[in-house]
């Protein structure tokens, strides 16, 4: 397992879908992107850079196995969905797991 995949175990959710999120860390997994431009396709997931800290219930939502949430669209989920990789990715970069060029591990 990847230190990003393992970094989401116990971290709240980062993509908090209104009336979906579970808000619970047990249930946080690392959700990948749904389409090709993170390199998904065939059988392959993503990147583990093109995903987000996500519980099991958005990841639902996210991957098209649950409907969104009465009001939502799709597309209002998959806005929670890249907010929630923003945060990701500055939660990687204050823990030390992502460096910007010339950083140093902490």
């Amino acid at each position: 397992m990847s230190i990003l995949r393992e970094s989401a175990r116990g971290v709240e959710c980062m993509v908090r879908i209104p009336q979906v999120c579970l808000w619970l860390p047990e249930y946080s997994i690392l959700s990948h992107f749904p389409g090709a431009a993170g390199g998904k396709g065939r059988g392959l997931k993503s990147d583990d850079t093109c995903a987000a800290i996500c519980c099991t219930a958005c990841d639902a939502v996210v991957d098209r196995q649950r409907k969104p949430p009465p009001g939502m669209t799709y597309d209002e989920c998959m806005l929670c969905w890249h907010d929630g990789h923003m945060r990701t990715l500055l939660h990687w970069r204050q823990s030390g797991k992502l460096l910007v060029s010339g950083e140093r591990r902490k």
